[in-house]
């Protein structure tokens, strides 16, 4: 066994177990808010757990073949050691297959994440659904001739460049999707994809240039690095309203200092008895405009940063909540030569 191949294999054998674990961590994700999360990261998972069984296969086959290239493909070898050539072949392709359903399922989920609806590109264009289609089409056809004929090397070089041309696809409609997201909702809080993009592509990179199996751990650290930025979440959340608690004022101050934080209102919403706090909440939250931030500041206090520019759509949204609440309840708009710091520190 050669180097490589020994890397190969701890790095698969390494991507399987953080799949399990990721699995075993949302095992109690079936019902309540973070549903939505482990209907986004159990498929991943799952193709990362089948991306790095083939993985194995192929490099045990490797080993006993004692070494094979893509330009092997189309040659059978002798009797005994013609089934590690089968399996060598199937799980080449399989791993380049399984490499799109890998990033359909990130597309379709990320859609369903960011939009809150999985056919979403659906009602937009086929173009989420037709690499996929074109890739399976190709893998079917490319398995015989890898396996039966002389031309079975050129035939994976296609396969190979229409497999990289669908990855590519991929990436920039991962990209459109979060832009699309972007300028209807503004910055993604608790979402950072490059946790996902850069060890996912630098572990496919790995593997096609230096031939170390790294795309299944590439793709294990991407799904586990995504998951972490968005459950960190948790730690600003006030366990009794379900909103944001003062810690989460430090890290709203970061984003501001890096241009992507500028709430231009805030709404103060005061009840009497924080006994009542999480009644006034529920009430609260079918009120609320989008792109905002409410944080419990004090036990019986929420203060609502906004984008909303005038008063006027702000006083609406108060009487509403009266309505449905005995509250005191005020807004205010930021000046405007008042930085945002200036501004939070003012409200809340």
């Amino acid at each position: 066994m050669t180097v490589i191949q020994f890397v190969s294999i701890a790095a698969d054998l390494i991507a399987a177990v953080l799949m399990i674990r990721q699995l075993y961590m949302m095992k109690d994700f079936a019902a309540g808010k973070k549903e939505n999360l482990r209907l986004f990261f159990k498929p991943l998972c799952v193709v990362v757990l089948l991306i790095a069984f083939f993985n194995l296969l192929k490099m045990i086959s490797d080993v006993q073949m004692g070494g094979f290239t893509a330009q092997d493909f189309g040659k059978l070898s002798e009797t005994d050691k013609r089934l590690w050539y089968i399996t060598e072949v199937l799980t080449w392709i399989a791993d380049i297959f399984l490499a799109m359903v890998f990033l359909f399922f990130w597309i379709k989920n990320l859609s369903m994440f960011l939009f809150g609806d999985r056919d979403y590109l659906k009602r937009k264009s086929w173009i989420g659904f037709t690499p996929l289609i074109a890739s399976a089409v190709v893998s079917a056809v490319s398995v015989p001739v890898a396996l039966m004929s002389q031309a079975g090397f050129v035939f994976f070089v296609v396969f190979q460049s229409v497999s990289l041309i669908i990855s590519l696809v991929y990436l920039l409609l991962s990209l459109w999707l979060l832009n699309e997201h972007k300028k209807q909702n503004g910055y993604l809080r608790f979402f950072n994809p490059w946790t996902f993009f850069v060890p996912v592509f630098a572990g496919w990179i790995l593997q096609e240039v230096f031939s170390l199996e790294f795309a299944a751990l590439g793709s294990a650290l991407g799904v586990v690095l995504l998951y972490a930025s968005i459950i960190a979440e948790d730690k600003y959340i006030d366990a009794e309203t379900g909103y944001y608690n003062r810690s989460v004022i430090d890290y709203l101050r970061n984003l501001a200092d890096q241009n992507e934080y500028n709430p231009l209102s805030a709404m103060t919403f005061t009840v009497d008895d924080p006994s009542k706090i999480k009644d006034f909440a529920l009430v609260l939250k079918k009120q609320l405009p989008q792109n905002c931030e409410p944080i419990r500041t004090e036990s019986g206090r929420i203060v609502v940063l906004t984008g909303v520019p005038d008063k006027s759509s702000l006083y609406l949204v108060t009487e509403d909540v009266k309505d449905g609440f005995e509250v005191e309840a005020t807004c205010t708009l930021k000046k405007k030569k008042e930085s945002v710091k200036d501004f939070m520190e003012r409200v809340l």
